[in-house]
This record gives C-alpha cells, structure tokens and sequence, in this order.
C-alpha cells in the first residue's frame, strides 16, 4: 500500500471519529463526545505524520512529533502558520481523553464535560480540516468523504 493511501484511510478515519463526536453532542453524551474528539484529531495529525514518513510514537499523544513540522522546510505557509494551534489541540485533547474513558473510576460522569465537550468537537473539527486539506494537496486527491 502506498503513503498516500495510508494517510487517506487515516484521514477518513478521523472523519469517522467527528462524525461520532458529532452524534456524541447530539446525544448529551459529552464524555464521549471528548474521546471521539481526540481520536480524531490523533488520527488526522497521524494522516500528516505518515505523509512525510515520520515515526511517531505508538500512543495517543504525537503533539511533540507533530511540533516538529513547524521547521519543516517546503511546508505551504497557511499550514505552518498553523502548527502550533494543532500542536495544543493535540495535547490538550490528550490530556481531556483518559478522563472522558475512564472518569467512572473516578466517580466523574458524562456531566463533567458538558460545557467542554462543544469546543472539544469544534477543536477537532478545525485539526481534521487543517490536516486533511495538506494530505489532499501533497497528494493531489484522496481523503475521500465517509
């Protein structure tokens, strides 16, 4: 399989996980609505990550990988320009995501992420279009809707 068939599936892979935080905020499932945001956001920086062919580190958090393409020479301008909002998007998304599976073990339930939840998705939504839109124009095609 070819790069530029592995980050298309990333990339539809992320939308997936929108469309499910979407339907998460439709629902009032917030916590949920939080995880499938970060999924996405993970899986769209990683469509990015591997059209480079960049290692990244087999866990959910590649905003320190991904910070590296700020000084990547040859990058378009409106992209660089936006690497450190992804970069905290990225990480902030990270560190929401444990939470938003596993607060149960907390006594913390779906209500806690109510008014996070909306901004999450939106956050998420911005990354996927940022990341989605430099795979299509490095490999002129591709990231189809699903």
């Amino acid at each position: 399989m070819k790069t530029s068939e592995i980050a298309d599936l990333a990339v539809q892979r992320a939308r997936r996980w929108l469309r499910g935080a979407q339907v998460a905020l439709e629902d009032g499932r917030w916590d949920d609505a939080v995880y499938a945001a970060q999924m996405c956001s993970e899986h769209a920086a990683k469509a990015v990550l591997i059209s480079f062919g960049i290692d990244f580190p087999k866990k959910h958090d590649v905003s320190s990988v991904f910070a590296t393409l700020s000084a990547r020479p040859g990058l378009p301008a409106w992209f660089t320009s936006k690497v450190d909002t992804i970069v905290g998007v990225l990480g902030e998304l990270a560190s929401e995501r444990a939470m938003a599976g596993y607060g149960f073990e907390e006594g913390i339930d779906a209500e806690y992420f109510k008014d996070y939840a909306p901004e999450a998705v939106k956050k998420a939504e911005n990354a996927l279009g940022l990341c989605a839109r430099l795979v299509k124009a490095l490999f002129g095609g591709g990231t189809k809707k699903s």
